[in-house]
């Protein structure tokens, strides 16, 4: 395992990993008011209708589906320019909305041009600061360095939507984009700033001009890995029925099957995100305390198990959510964990050539299969009923990444392995 970081080595100390800190933390939050501000303007300003609102919604995810390409893009180019361009591209963006009402302009059209462009650059961003941080960051620091953007992602996530709707009080919808514009227009500046230089990728001759083939070297590597293996697969399966199925009955069975005020159901997953924002602060102590499979096994049985409690809740209203809050804080602290240690795990043994195409391979698996579980999980839930269709789908993607978990070379592993040859 990575020893601890010194107080010489900190990352505090590293002015390049606190500008790319700055710049992510900016732009994280940028994204969380923009996903809650522009459904907002769609309904408030432009009176969008229910179909409306699902072309924005899925405009907003649609551009999930080029991960892949994203990640080979991100392995043949420097990647800084990458994370400041699309920063200052979605400052552009944003600024045309709040300028188009200002002209009496804006349609929907416009909204939906918007959207999907900002949902390609931030997928890109993403794929890039993934990818670029081990380029970056010391190897022995990786996992000081994942907790610290996992906390400002956790953080983004739960407060981001709150901050927003605090300044809707006072702003309207489209003057709010134009202080979240400007938040974008920071982190590019914050990027610009960072002084260590990056090389040019070396050329893939193997490759060159067939994108197919270098997506499959990524995405061949995650799946031929012993180790990243059933990562992956844990990842694809716990999306399909937990992110995607269970996500999308959940608040149909808070609501109206167990009687839950509507009112109640924020907290309720607020109790997630608090989680989430403990979990990330709690994961550089358990890792340096429990070896790396432990942590890695443990915490996907606690978490997994734990959501168990969702189809469990019965009673009166406040003993269900109780049960709802204990499964939501504790699946959210054990997630952030997992998380950081799998992603440290990722960084550390992948190949510095394959970095972009591992990310954008991971990700994939983990959200691409949530829109199919959600469909899945409404047709169940239609035909046997939704605290059965709960029963289905946590039963599968508690169990079966568990399993996969368990059986695999992970769960004996002890020390942070060593990067695997280039």
């Amino acid at each position: 395992m990575a020893s601890p970081t010194s107080e010489q080595t900190s990352l505090w100390r590293n002015a390049d990993f606190m500008r790319l800190w700055a710049g992510q933390s900016l732009s994280q939050f940028g994204s969380a008011i923009t996903y809650f501000a522009i459904p907002v303007i769609a309904v408030t300003v432009l009176h969008a209708s229910e179909e409306e609102m699902g072309v924005i919604g899925f405009l907003l995810r649609v551009p999930m589906v080029l991960f892949l390409v994203f990640g080979v893009l991100a392995d043949r180019v420097r990647k800084r320019p990458i994370l400041i361009w699309t920063d200052v591209a979605r400052f552009v963006l944003l600024m045309l909305i709040p300028i188009a009402w200002f002209a009496d302009m804006l349609t929907l059209a416009w909204i939906y041009g918007v959207i999907f462009a900002i949902g390609l650059l931030s997928t890109l961003f993403q794929t890039a600061y993934r990818s670029y941080f081990p380029f970056l960051v010391p190897r022995e620091n990786f996992l000081e360095g994942n907790s610290k953007l996992q906390l400002t992602e956790s953080t983004a996530q739960t407060f981001g939507p709150g901050l927003a709707a605090a300044l809707l009080k006072v702003l309207s919808a489209p003057a709010l984009l134009v202080i979240d514009a400007v938040s974008y227009l920071a982190s590019a500046i914050a990027m610009a700033l960072i002084r260590r230089p990056e090389a040019r990728p070396e050329p893939d001759d193997t490759t060159a001009g067939q994108v197919h083939k270098a997506i499959w070297q990524g995405m061949g590597w995650v799946l031929r890995h012993e180790l990243i293996r059933p990562l992956a697969i844990s990842s694809a399966v716990y999306s399909l029925f937990i992110l995607g199925s269970m996500n999308s009955i959940y608040a149909l069975y808070v609501i109206r099957d167990l009687g839950v005020p509507a009112a109640w159901f924020g907290s309720i997953l607020a109790g997630g995100g608090v989680g989430s924002i403990i979990g990330a602060l709690l994961a550089v102590k358990v890792m340096r305390r429990f070896a790396i499979g432990k942590v890695l096994l443990w915490s996907i049985v606690y978490g997994n198990l734990v959501l168990f409690l969702i189809p469990l809740a019965a009673g009166p209203v406040w003993a269900s959510v109780t049960m709802l809050v204990a499964a939501q804080l504790i699946s959210g602290i054990t997630s952030q964990i997992f998380f950081v240690t799998n992603t440290t795990l990722v960084q550390t043994i992948t190949p510095l050539r394959l970095q972009g195409r591992v990310v954008a391979s991971i990700y994939s698996l983990g959200l691409i299969p949530a829109p199919l579980g959600a469909l899945g999980a409404g047709l169940l839930a239609g035909a046997v009923g939704t605290r059965t269709a709960l029963w289905v789908v946590v039963t599968i993607g508690a169990l079966v990444p568990m399993a996969a978990m368990a059986w695999s070379p992970l769960a004996k592993l002890k020390e942070m392995p060593e990067p695997d040859p280039q």
